[in-house]
């Protein structure tokens, strides 16, 4: 509930009675400054509004290759290939800020001064889930291409097997690599020109199949540098195990030079209080020396 301001109502009753009344508002208290896991925060939400988007990519994809007009209609196509190139450069963008989040991770697994207690906490999930929630949108989108990549070389042995063409398997690979057409051209100066429709059609499967192939080697890269971030998360993880197995052997070590000191001390008891009744005996003896004397 806001509550109202008087202040100038408490004014006009000051000056009506003739008194001077000042009135001292305080500023409100600012808040308190943010701090450094403000900076992580916002970095996870960036990623994950990157990861959202590569899913949003995804899902279109999906959907715009599942279009019965796609293969004739030149729009969508380029439509899919803007979309497959902001989905890698959305992909790259992810991995880049997860490498630096990462680095926090490993100034948190260092014990820095900022990075201590719930804040190293903190950090080490927000990493854990980020990188688990990009691995799996990448994971997802390779697999998106990877079927529009089948599902064209279909389309495409469809259309060899409509112009009567006798091509391998490896061969229609390295035709492709090759962006050599002289086998088609060849064949079809004598077909129909439903054939050379055919042609056409295979040619631009063709295309699409360079395209979707440049798409996979660029999400295969994405995948080999996340790959690499796992490596490395791997050897922190020993690195924490070893230091851990060094502080349970010191522990014990410890447990034994108490024992030890615990010993000690009771032997030291024993001999004071020995010395203590000794000397006690020698001044009751000079005592009695000197009383019967």
């Amino acid at each position: 509930m806001r509550s109202r301001d008087r202040l100038d109502e408490l004014r006009r009753l000051a000056s009506s009675k003739g008194q001077e009344c000042e009135v001292l508002v305080e500023p409100p208290a600012l808040p308190a400054p943010q701090t450094h896991l403000d900076g992580l925060l916002k970095e996870v939400e960036q990623i994950r509004a990157w990861v959202q988007e590569l899913e949003s990519n995804t899902r279109l994809v999906r959907r715009l290759h599942s279009d019965p007009t796609y293969h004739n209609d030149k729009q969508l196509q380029e439509q899919l290939d803007s979309l497959v190139t902001r989905s890698n450069a959305l992909g790259t963008k992810a991995l880049g800020a997860l490498r630096q989040l990462e680095a926090r991770e490993r100034e948190a697994g260092r014990g820095a001064e900022e990075w201590r207690g719930a804040a190293a906490r903190i950090v080490r999930l927000q990493y854990a889930a980020t990188r688990r929630l990009t691995s799996d949108a990448l994971d997802r989108h390779t697999h998106a291409l990877q079927l529009l990549k089948d599902y064209q070389l279909s389309l495409l042995k469809d259309q060899i097997n409509i112009a009567s063409l006798a091509i391998t398997d490896e061969e229609c690979e390295q035709l492709l690599e090759s962006n050599n057409v002289s086998l088609f051209v060849d064949n079809l100066r004598a077909e129909t020109a439903e054939a050379r429709l055919a042609l056409r059609e295979a040619e631009a499967r063709r295309d699409e199949l360079q395209r979707v192939e440049s798409s996979l080697k660029t999400v295969r890269d994405l995948f080999t540098q996340l790959a690499h971030l796992v490596a490395t998360q791997q050897e922190h993880l020993d690195s924490v195990e070893y230091f851990a197995s060094q502080a349970t052997e010191h522990v014990e070590c410890g447990g034994q030079e108490l024992l030890k000191g615990t010993i000690s001390r009771k032997k030291a008891k024993k001999k004071k209080m020995g010395l203590i009744i000794c000397l006690a005996s020698g001044v009751l003896i000079v005592l009695m020396v000197l009383i019967y004397t």
